[in-house]
């Protein structure tokens, strides 16, 4: 355990991301101190929060040329100076696109034994934690009401429309294009979607949503929210 490989930053796109933004460099494993724990990366979350990162801050600092890619990250810890962690235990934490990482000891969570492991960066991860916190916590859905969903199809959309098609709801999405459109009320299980393409967006809400909307999750703003 001597090299580390990594996915650098090489230069900020300023256009369609392409395959020149990075490079992959070997440097060294982290050294770690009292209180820290180093994890080797099993699984990492790949995400459009990747691309806006790099186009300037955020909600957190922005990507620079040179940095090591950020991300959210399935790691097995390999060494430990935190009595809060032990070789041998699987954790999720912020991390980088590096083969080993320090894990950030103040926010990192132990999971489960869930298999197959793929399921804590999905609808047991970020995507799935928004998706239930967001609905159930904030838009309080309730049994027989209609609920709206932009992005249908993506990573948080879809796991909200079937959290709310368990709770008892009829289930709207909005989607791009009428392949989208399908695959969401045929797979996932939603009453009706609405494709934003079409001629109209207004009038398919109305013509899917006939007797209002109570709840309705935004996850793309812009012209769809407003």
């Amino acid at each position: 355990m001597t090299e580390n490989r990594q996915v650098i930053i090489r230069e900020l796109p300023t256009g369609r991301l392409s395959k020149d933004v990075f490079e992959l460099r070997v440097g060294e494993v982290p050294v770690i101190g009292e209180g820290e724990a180093l994890g080797r990366t099993i699984l990492m979350s790949i995400d459009a929060a990747n691309r806006a990162w790099m186009q300037g801050a955020t909600y957190r600092q922005a990507i620079e040329p040179g940095d090591v890619m950020h991300t959210y990250s399935i790691v097995e810890v390999v060494e430990s100076k935190n009595d809060s962690f032990s070789p041998g235990d699987i954790v999720s934490t912020e991390a980088t696109w590096a083969e080993y990482v320090k894990v950030d000891t103040e926010k990192a969570q132990k999971l489960p034994d869930v298999k197959p492991l793929s399921h804590l960066m999905s609808v047991y991860g970020i995507a799935g934690k928004t998706a239930y916190h967001g609905l159930v916590g904030v838009g309080v859905p309730k049994a027989g009401e209609t609920v709206v969903v932009s992005a249908a199809a993506g990573s948080v959309g879809m796991y909200v429309g079937q959290i709310a098609k368990a709770l008892g709801c009829r289930v709207v999405g909005i989607a791009g294009g009428p392949e989208k459109c399908a695959w969401v009320k045929e797979e996932l299980g939603f009453d009706a979607c609405v494709d934003y393409r079409g001629d109209s967006l207004f009038k398919g809400l109305k013509a899917a949503c006939p007797d209002g909307i109570e709840v309705y999750f935004d996850n793309v703003g812009g012209t769809v929210l407003e």
